[in-house]
């Protein structure tokens, strides 16, 4: 009986909406189809298409059977919309959609929209998602897409250039980034792929690191600089401010410098902004400020007196201690060689070393007892230069140092100039003196007898 009942009412409703609820199609010929009984939305919309607008639906329709109000397209495929918008089809590259299936409706209400452009979503952005998800959990998103403009870089139906892109691609990004245009215009150092190949270093759309590179530096700059990554990483001695991340943007600009190298200042001022202050190489080892080592000096050493920094330092990394371009003993007192003073022979004669007696090579002689050679040129415990010169400046002529570190004693060095020679009162020696013209005569310490007691040192 319930079964009866249900069945009746079904009917029932079914004959109240073919009856009168529901709209019936026009038995007889319109004039246009945005009658009340029909699509009279259609012209309701923020944005309408022109035949539309006109009411002149035959221009996209054509009647079948206009009692029975049923239409066909009134051309096949993609000439519907291209013989109006011919114009769209015209570029070397086109849309998929467009190119492929002629199938514009996929992101245009071929009526109207309340959209721009008669979009069926509501952005541009919502549109392009639908078949490009080039954002997906990116971190850092270029600002046209942040803004849901992607027709800023793509023409959305075709163009002359491949990805649609609206202008060349070597052009494209200066019309936003003119700073960096004017740079590479007017720097005299412009990095290689600046010139042109922004994408070798950027995502165009987003990335997870900032200013969407496409890696993390140092990573990104080790892709092309290899023989960088080979130095930073596998050297002997290595420097903390290359090691870390986004090191190479701490002292290189990415796109054009007027300084060698696309450094972002001069060496030494680049220098400075670390070494303006103590750094700790490990605990309990200090490396004194450079800006201390040179305030108020006298004299400064060549490469310091130049700013030339790299005249004994490589930045990257280095076989030598202090990221030394050559060798150079770190210690007090070293056997010699001439391989063990490559850095210093880089600019003073080794001869002044090697010659045991000389008339000009140096002005630290006794006569003509070249005393750089009585020093330096030892089998077992040659002093090395550092015994008694600075490296960077000092107060006193020729780099002499006030003291030398010994361990944990600051060495003194007592060294005083006269016209014809000099005299030093060091702590790992008697005091002597030099004269060039009146030679100093050495006396011959005495043999301990057989009550004395030695004292032991370094």
């Amino acid at each position: 009986m319930l079964k009866r009942i249900d069945k009746f009412v079904i009917l029932l409703i079914s004959a109240l909406v073919s009856s009168g609820f529901a709209v019936e199609k026009p038995t007889t010929p319109q004039g246009t189809c945005l009658t009340a009984e029909c699509h009279a939305d259609y012209s309701k919309r923020a944005y309408v298409h022109g035949p539309t607008a006109l009411g002149d639906c035959k221009v996209c329709h054509k009647p079948l059977n206009p009692q029975e109000h049923t239409y066909e397209p009134a051309r096949e495929g993609p000439d519907l919309c291209q013989y109006c918008h011919l114009d769209q089809t015209t570029k070397k590259y086109l849309h998929d959609p467009l190119e492929k299936k002629g199938d514009c409706v996929q992101c245009h209400d071929p009526h109207g929209s309340d959209n721009n452009s008669f979009l069926s979503s509501r952005t541009v952005a919502d549109s392009c998602k639908e078949c490009h998800e080039v954002t997906k959990d990116m971190k850092f998103l270029h600002g046209p897409i942040a803004a849901g403009e992607c027709t800023v870089c793509h023409n959305p139906h075709g163009s002359d250039y491949e990805r649609l892109l609206d202008i060349d691609p070597n052009e494209l990004c200066f019309t936003c980034h003119e700073v960096t245009m004017n740079e590479l215009k007017k720097f005299e150092f412009v990095h290689e792929p600046a010139k042109g190949e922004c994408t070798g270093c950027h995502d165009v759309h987003g990335a997870n690191n900032a200013q969407m590179l496409i890696d993390e530096a140092p990573k990104l700059c080790y892709s092309c600089h290899e023989d960088i990554q080979k130095i930073a990483e596998t050297s002997k001695y290595k420097h903390s401010a290359v090691t870390e991340k986004d090191s190479c943007l701490l002292c290189h600009t990415p796109h054009a410098s007027t300084v060698k190298s696309g450094l972002k200042d001069t060496p030494i001022k680049l220098c400075m902004t670390c070494h303006d202050k103590p750094i700790e190489k490990s605990k309990g080892e200090i490396l004194e400020a450079f800006t201390a080592q040179i305030e108020g000096k006298k004299f400064l050493h060549g490469p310091v007196a130049e700013q030339d920094c790299a005249g004994c330092h490589t930045s990257h990394g280095s076989e030598h201690f202090r990221l030394l371009v050559k060798e150079y003993p770190p210690q007090f007192y070293a056997p010699f060689s001439k391989e063990n003073y490559g850095l210093c022979f880089s600019c003073h004669s080794e001869s002044m070393v090697l010659t045991r007696e000389t008339k000009n090579l140096t002005d630290f002689r006794n006569g003509n007892v070249n005393l750089h050679f009585l020093h330096v040129n030892k089998e077992r415990r040659g002093r090395t230069c550092r015994s008694c010169h600075t490296t960077h400046a000092s107060n006193l002529p020729r780099h002499i140092r006030k003291s030398v570190p010994y361990g944990k004693w600051e060495l003194p060095v007592q060294y005083k100039k006269t016209k014809t020679g000099g005299s030093c009162e060091p702590g790992c020696h008697l005091p002597y003196a030099y004269d060039r013209r009146a030679p100093v005569e050495y006396k011959k310490p005495k043999p301990p007898t057989a009550n004395a007691t030695t004292k032991g040192g370094q």
